[in-house]
């Protein structure tokens, strides 16, 4: 626990940071991005690092957080709003919520990668495409100590009276992105690069909420009734959002768990199953086979991978 004056004078010292490079930067990168953030109250959802196996990704879809990545070995093929880089051992991403991505791994080779997401307050983070930094060696094994700090914290942080933890998050959140922000790049170059219009906002509500509902057995009943909208014009809505139906994306959601668990884990499929919200698991067993191709006792043994 945070609980010394030690404690509190690093939280105060990291926020000191914040000021030092609102002074050295150019006024408009100020303005427009480093500013914003700090000023923004920011909730860590997550800090962690994974190890993906060649040819696993995302498909397209939009992510309802941003994320800080950093790559520590490997590559990953990453696309923002279309358009595809290339992202390599030692590169460090931006990606701003409620922006559409996807993402794979070569198929040679693994990928490991050390990440934390967050919320912010969208009256101050308008939204805007993805940006890269190339850290010098110093700099990237400070923020990779710094990813490896979060995580901890973290995983803390999930316990009851924790407020001063999420804190130190926040803290250590903004000093990693006040050094990040000067260096920063667009990934996407070029003047013709224009940012797809945001989901309506009940279909933003609607992907917060499956985040934690998806895998319950009466998801889609329980998020039709909660919808502000007619359900026709809330399909229709969700459909432009995300190229998919509802349904459609909540089997997503489900089915991409279900591989995590089953390669992370030795629980027998009638439990996964179960868990990612299929009691059926004959029923399972086909969604996953027409899904990714194989059956799900295909996916053993693998174990210990994890998915961004």
């Amino acid at each position: 626990m945070i609980e010394t004056l030690n404690d509190i004078d690093k939280i105060n010292n990291l926020y000191t940071i914040f000021y030092v490079f609102m002074n050295t930067l150019p006024p408009q990168t100020a303005e427009n991005l480093l500013a914003r953030v700090l000023r923004a109250p920011l909730v860590v959802s997550r800090a962690t690092r994974g190890v993906f196996s060649s040819g696993l990704g995302a498909e397209d879809e939009i992510v309802t957080t941003c994320r800080l990545i950093l790559i520590l070995r490997g590559s990953m093929r990453y696309t923002i709003e279309g358009r595809t880089f290339i992202a390599e051992a030692g590169d460090e991403l931006f990606v701003p919520a409620w922006t559409r991505r996807m993402w794979a791994t070569p198929l040679q080779g693994d990928c490991e990668i050390a990440w934390c997401e967050f919320d912010d307050d969208p009256r101050e983070l308008a939204p805007v495409q993805g940006y890269r930094r190339r850290p010098n060696k110093a700099a990237f094994t400070r923020d990779k100590r710094t990813l490896a700090d979060m995580a901890a914290l973290w995983a803390q942080a999930q316990a009851p009276q924790s407020a001063l933890i999420k804190l130190k998050l926040e803290a250590e959140l903004k000093s990693l992105l006040a050094r990040f922000w000067p260096e920063a790049e667009p990934t996407l170059q070029g003047d013709d690069f224009q940012a797809l219009p945001s989901p309506h906002p009940e279909v933003q509500r609607a992907l917060r909420w499956l985040e934690a509902h998806a895998y319950e057995a009466d998801a889609l009943a329980r998020l039709e009734a909660a919808c502000e909208l007619t359900p026709n014009y809330f399909r229709l809505q969700f459909r432009q959002a995300m190229h998919c139906t509802p349904g459609e994306y909540v089997q997503r959601l489900r089915l991409r768990r279900a591989r995590q668990l089953i390669r992370a884990t030795d629980w027998q499929l009638k439990r996964i199953a179960a868990e990612v919200g299929y009691p059926d698991p004959l029923y399972f067993s086909r969604l996953y086979r027409r899904f990714w191709g194989h059956s799900p006792s295909a996916e053993r043994p693998a174990a210990g991978r994890s998915s961004e």
